[in-house]
Parts: C-alpha cells; sequence; structure tokens
C-alpha cells in the first residue's frame, strides 16, 4: 500500500474527492432545513371548535377558533386549544419524520437523531 505521500496525484484525487462529498452533504443539510422549515403541523379539535397550525418546532403559527367556542367555559376552551396544539405538533414531527428519512434513508444516523429529538413530540 502506498503512502499519502508517494503519489501525489492519488492523494489530490482523495482530497478532491472528499471536498466533493463534503459540498454534496452540506447542500443536502441547505435543502433538508429548507424542508423542515416550511413544514406545517395543523390539527383540528373534534367538532371544528379549534384549528390549530404550529412549525416544526412546536411554536404556534396559527389559531383560529369558531363562533361555537365562545359556548365553551373558558377551562375547557383552554384544555381543548391545548390538545389541539399537541395534536398539530405531533403532525408536524411526523411530517418531519417523513422528509428526513426520505433524504437520508430510514436507518441512517440523521433519521435516528431526528426521531430521538422528536420523541417527545412523536407521543
Amino acid at each position: 500500500m502506498t503512502s499519502f505521500y508517494d503519489d501525489p496525484d492519488a492523494a489530490l484525487e482523495r482530497i478532491q474527492a472528499d471536498i466533493r462529498g463534503a459540498q454534496e452533504r452540506a447542500e443536502q443539510a441547505a435543502r433538508f432545513k429548507e424542508s423542515v422549515d416550511r413544514l406545517r403541523g395543523r390539527a383540528r379539535s373534534p367538532r371544528g371548535e379549534v384549528t390549530v397550525e404550529v412549525d416544526t418546532g412546536g411554536q404556534l403559527v396559527d389559531l383560529r377558533l369558531s363562533d361555537d367556542a365562545t359556548e365553551i367555559v373558558a377551562r375547557d376552551l383552554s384544555a381543548l386549544i391545548l390538545d389541539t396544539v399537541r395534536a398539530a405538533t405531533r403532525d408536524a414531527a411526523q411530517q418531519a419524520m417523513v422528509v428526513t428519512a426520505e433524504m437520508f434513508g430510514e436507518e441512517s444516523p440523521v433519521t435516528a437523531q431526528m426521531r430521538t429529538e422528536l420523541a417527545p413530540r412523536l407521543g
């Protein structure tokens, strides 16, 4: 086996291949981030009084209350809103898992890491 310094052309080829590989991984990571950033989880309460949209971080993006929501006791409405936000958060996490598995493969370390990070939101 030749050493790194025995064949400078081969060494240069390996370095260039490593650089190309790093550039491809960086581009893939940027595409992944853009895809995940665009995701929105959505949920609607069983009777439709509350509709919620969250981003992949679980941050509330939109909250809509139907006119029927005003007939619900405040304590119950609060609980219904929180339950619907949790459902939307699960939806966003599930979508993020699908995107991750599609981009990196179901068994990749990236997918495994994402699964670990999203486990609390997946329920």
